[in-house]
């Protein structure tokens, strides 16, 4: 990999959306190669979707015959613990510091995945917990993303919800929304940053899709996710708190007193 590329978006990150391109090049990210990173992996760290949305287990065999003949979706979760993908996280984090996004070391929880999606395929509207980075590998699709820093299209108490338990992707999609979303395409060697709860979703293009995500969490993205805990605790305590940004004080207060509102949630 020989560097990532930001133009005219040094002051969207990490509150906004946008789109970059990059030179990753890497044999370990081809579909072969995934095979093998698949059968190395525990299986609680591979997904295997097929329409209508069920989990199934992965197949190691064929995974490009089981992708064309049947719309699904396969996940690889935390490839950094394989030797030679943690030197490509690795590799990618120092040109993430190196870049103008001034990222330095304000950063923890690095992680790394791998998407690959069938042709056409359609990922659930959705939000992550943490800041992710995905780079369009090979394959074309299209990624859209709300940019809730403009114009939210879901409720802090659905975020609330979604940190008291971050497993899952689907979030109930109005097809009002569609308005709300931006639609950035990606294709080969592009990618898209993507804040921390944004709703997102994307759309597959007519050829086998694959993606690298790099993820990681920072003091605001945790900040992010304290506040908005300890306002889901007083609001199952039946107390009126004001939404995440709304108080500076008020938000501090909460990120310290989170230890112990978060009681309240995990009950």
């Amino acid at each position: 990999m020989n560097a990532i590329i930001f133009s005219n978006q040094l002051d969207f990150y990490p509150t906004r959306p946008f789109k970059f391109s990059h030179s990753m090049e890497s044999r370990n990210l081809l579909l072969n190669e995934i095979v093998i990173a698949s059968a190395e992996l525990p299986t609680n760290l591979l997904e295997y979707y097929t329409l209508p949305f069920h989990l199934n287990k992965l197949p190691y065999q064929d995974i490009q015959k089981i992708l064309i003949s049947q719309q699904s979706w396969i996940i690889l979760r935390h490839l950094e613990i394989i030797p030679r993908y943690n030197r490509l996280m690795k590799q990618v984090l120092n040109e993430l510091k190196l870049s103008e996004l001034k990222i330095s070391n304000n950063f923890f929880n690095p992680a790394s995945f791998l998407f690959i999606s069938s042709p056409n395929f359609v990922t659930p509207f959705h939000i992550d917990p943490e800041h992710n980075f995905l780079f369009q590998i090979t394959g074309e699709k299209e990624v859209l993303v709300n940019d809730a820093s403009v114009a939210p299209l879901i409720s802090s108490s659905e975020i609330e919800d979604f940190y008291a338990n971050e497993f899952g992707y689907s979030l109930n999609f109005n097809p009002d929304y569609l308005s709300g979303l931006t639609r950035i395409k990606l294709a080969a060697g592009e990618g898209v940053y993507i804040p921390f709860t944004f709703p997102h979703m994307v759309l597959n293009g007519n050829d086998i899709s694959i993606s690298y995500s790099l993820t990681f969490r920072t003091k605001m993205s945790e900040r992010h996710r304290r506040v908005h805990l300890a306002n889901r605790a007083l609001r199952i305590l039946g107390l009126k708190t004001n939404k995440y940004g709304e108080s500076r004080f008020g938000d501090f207060l909460k990120s310290q007193l989170f230890p112990l509102l978060n009681l309240v949630n995990v009950r």
